[in-house]
Formats: structure tokens, sequence, C-alpha cells
């Protein structure tokens, strides 16, 4: 409300003097407030700040999953230009020599004939069948879709396509373009056939069917499979030039073909490349790298929730960073605790039990992680447990990574996590205290209002005793 300087009767201030009682009364309560509100948001932060570390080093755990980081297998093919290839975890070491004898193609047709791209010319009309290895559909031309361009187009959109796409070449010959058919995947099962034999007009003529002798429709190209063979030994096809788990674990995509020698094809005998060797072996460097970046990753997590749980007792008691803003805080505590007993829980694989220890990792008295220093000794250490050392990480429900995982959700997850559940909590005692606040300055502009009001009836009272008195000295003074 709007205050007046001074008591007009008393010459107060009236003012001045309820803002003072305002603020004396304001004080204390909105300190409190203040006070409780900065600690809230502190520790939001600071929950905030081990969840978001908690998160990426679950982040890290998935993507290691994922990778395969512990148990993966390099691939490497000696000429890429040819073949690439790619392996699991599946597969197993080995050295194979590859033939690339064929590369798949999809199946290519030509219509012999011209056909008018006058958008007025009718082409026939009638049911025309086209079927791509076992699927088919059924297109019915009339005399709204009986032009080319209508014709290629309902070939093309229609839902039931089989695989199949119709363009246009423009040959430059007079009298129009002619029809390509082409199979939209590769393989020898994908082959076109057309019929025609319930269409009128020029269209009857692009019936197709291998080994048609009268047909008007020419093969450009033939459906085909790839062919390889390994180690001039065993020959694999694939209606594609992708060739999944051949060899077990492994993929691989095929570029171009190698040379023949003697085959009297001067295509392929004239190719240098005769093979292309792949090598598959364990990648023991990558998983060195994984054991860095998990210890790495844990040591920081760790960092995070001491800074935020430690005292120092050096500083001074006044210094703000001489406790971490959750020092004393058992939620926080008990990751680390739970943490370090995953840790140091065994795990069995294949009858015998294995911890970290046996792979190079130690614990610290700190509670940090550290690798072995000694970059040979390490190399040795997973060259022999290799195969132990990614069932360790990565076995299915009983490996560390998903233990780890289960047990970092039961704090991070956002419907039952204990640090989402501890978030939620606090986010509800500011809006509490949003709330206590709001109401705070409600009562005060109350008591403002209720204060200025009563000095203003105490400045009515003392002009009136002003005037009684000034009228008592006047009365006085007329006896004298």
């Amino acid at each position: 409300m709007g205050l007046s300087a001074a008591g007009m009767a008393s010459g107060l201030d009236i003012a001045g003097m309820t803002q003072q009682l305002v603020a004396a009364e304001r004080k204390p309560k909105a300190d409190r407030i203040t006070t409780q509100q900065k600690q809230v948001n502190v520790s939001l932060s600071a929950y905030g700040q081990v969840k978001s570390s908690i998160s990426s080093m679950q982040s890290m755990l998935e993507k290691f999953g994922k990778d395969e980081a512990f148990n993966g297998q390099k691939a490497t093919s000696d000429n890429s230009d040819y073949l690439s290839i790619k392996a699991t975890a599946k597969a197993k070491s080995g050295v194979y020599n590859i033939n690339i004898q064929q590369m798949a193609q999809s199946h290519k047709l030509m219509g012999k004939e011209l056909f008018s791209a006058d958008p007025e010319a009718s082409l026939g009309s009638g049911e025309m069948v086209i079927k791509v290895g076992d699927k088919s559909m059924t297109l019915n031309i009339g005399e709204d879709n009986d032009d080319l361009s209508s014709v290629v187009d309902a070939i093309n959109n229609a839902d039931d396509n089989p695989g199949v796409t119709a363009t246009l070449i423009n040959t430059g010959e007079e009298g129009g373009s002619k029809i390509v058919f082409s199979t939209k995947e590769t393989g020898e099962e994908n082959t076109i056939e057309i019929d025609t034999s319930a269409m009128t007009g020029q269209l009857a003529s692009l019936a197709y069917k291998e080994g048609m002798t009268d047909s008007k429709v020419e093969q450009m190209q033939a459906a085909q499979d790839a062919k390889i063979m390994i180690d001039n030994f065993t020959t694999v096809t694939s209606s594609n030039n992708t060739f999944e788990d051949v060899i077990e674990g492994v993929t691989l995509d095929l570029k171009k073909l190698t040379g023949t020698s003697g085959s009297e094809n001067p295509e392929t005998d004239d190719i240098d490349v005769k093979s292309v060797k792949i090598t598959i072996e364990s990648d023991e460097k990558s998983t060195k790298d994984s054991l860095k970046s998990f210890v790495d990753s844990y040591n920081s997590l760790m960092g995070t929730i001491d800074k935020l749980t430690g005292f120092d007792a050096d500083k001074e008691p006044d210094d703000p960073n001489r406790a971490g803003a959750l020092n004393g805080d058992s939620l926080t505590r008990s990751v680390t605790t739970q943490m370090r007993n995953l840790l140091n829980e065994p795990i069995d694989i294949n009858g015998k039990l294995y911890q970290m220890s046996d792979f190079g990792i130690s614990i610290q008295r700190d509670g940090t992680l550290e690798l072995e220093e000694d970059s040979d000794k390490l190399d040795d250490i997973i060259s022999e447990n290799f195969a132990v050392i990614g069932q360790f990480f990565a076995q299915e429900d009983t490996g560390f990574l998903a233990k780890a995982d289960k047990l970092l959700d039961s704090f991070t997850d956002k419907t039952d996590g204990s640090l989402s559940v501890k978030e939620d909590t606090l986010k509800e005692r500011q809006k509490s205290l949003d709330n206590d606040m709001t109401e705070l300055n409600k009562r005060m502009v109350a008591y403002e209002d209720r204060t200025y009001k009563q000095f203003l009836a105490m400045d009515e009272a003392i002009g009136q005793m002003n005037n009684q008195l000034s009228s008592m000295m006047s009365l006085m003074m007329s006896f004298d």
C-alpha cells in the first residue's frame, strides 16, 4: 500500500516507522526460508552431479555391452577394394582365402518395341500380371491409364508391387521410348515374369518368361547370386553381395570379382588379385583400452562422490569449501559402498571364480581403481585371459556389466531409483518453501496495512489531545 511520509497531527514519520516494524517482523522469517531454500538448491545440485556421473558410467557400460568391448574380435582384409569384413565376438580366430567368383545382380529386361510418349496415345487395355520370385501383382489398364507415363506410374506406385521398377529409355530412335523392368533386389530367385495374355494393344508385347522363344522382351542382365569359394574348397552363394555367418560371427561384403587363372575368360584372367586373405583374431588392444576406460570412468564417479561428501579439517571453520554439499549423506555414501562390494564380488566362469584383480585391476586404499602400470605385463594378462575377460564382463545377467548396471539403476531409475526419489522429495520441499515465502509476503502486506492504520489512529488521537490541550490553555489564559 502507499504510505504517507508523516502524521498530520503528530508529525511522526508514520511510513518510516511502519516500514521498520514490517522489516523487523519479516527478516527472521524470510531469512529462515531463504536459508532453507539455499540448502535445498545446493542439495539438488549435488544430487544432480552424482546422478549425472552415475548415468555417464551406465552409458559407458551399455556401450561396452553393445560394442563387445571386452571380448571383441578384430577382422581384417588384405584388400578392402575387393572385400570388406566385420566380426562379432562369436567369431573364432583364423585365416581364410576368399575367391570372389560371381557378384550378385538384379534381373533387368527391356521391351524391344518403341512406345509413344504421347499422353493421348492408347497403348492397350486389360490385365497385366507382373511376378518377381514368388510375389506378384495384377494391374488393370483402362482408358484412364493407358498412356505410357500412366502405365509406368501404375507399375511403380502399386501397393502390392512385388519388387520391380519400370523406367523409360530414350534410345534416340523415332517412335518413342523403350520400357525397362528391373528388380529392386538381387539374386537368381528374383526373376521377372510378365503375363500379358489378357491384354490388348501394344502392351501385350511385353510378355516375358524365361525360355519363351517369341518374346519381344530382351534380357539385359540375368538375375544372379553372389558366389565365393573359401580356401579353394568350399563354394557358397548368397542372393546379395553380403555373406553373414558363412564363417561364424563374420560378415563379408563383396566389392568386385577376384581374378582367375587359365579359365580362358580374359575379363577375369587378367585381374591380378586372385584371392583376398582375411584374418580374424582377438582384439586385445580394444580390450586393453576398454579396461582403461572402465577404470577412468569408475574413478571419476568416485571422485565426484568424494568431493561432495568429503570434509577437510585443515580448512577454516568459516570456509564454505570445508565440507562437501553432501557431507554425512548416507544415500550418496551407499553408492560407494555397494560399488566397492560389487568390485570385490567374484564371478563364476565355467566353474572357476574370478575377480577384477585377475585382470590387472586393483582396488586402492582410497577406494579408487588402478590398472596394471606395466604395459607389457598387462598385455600378457589380457592375452592369457582373453576369453575369460569377455565372459567376466559380458556374461548375460551374471557378468559384471549386467550386475553393475542393475545396481546403478537402483539409484537412477526415474520411477523408484533412490536418488530420483530423493530429488523428487527435494523438489517438493522447494515448492513448499516457495509457497511459504509467498504466504509470508501476503502476511507482511496485511501486517503493514494493519500497523499503518494503527499509527494513523494514534496520530488522530494525538491530534485530538493536542486540540483539547490547546482549548484548555486558551481557557486558562482567559482567566488571567
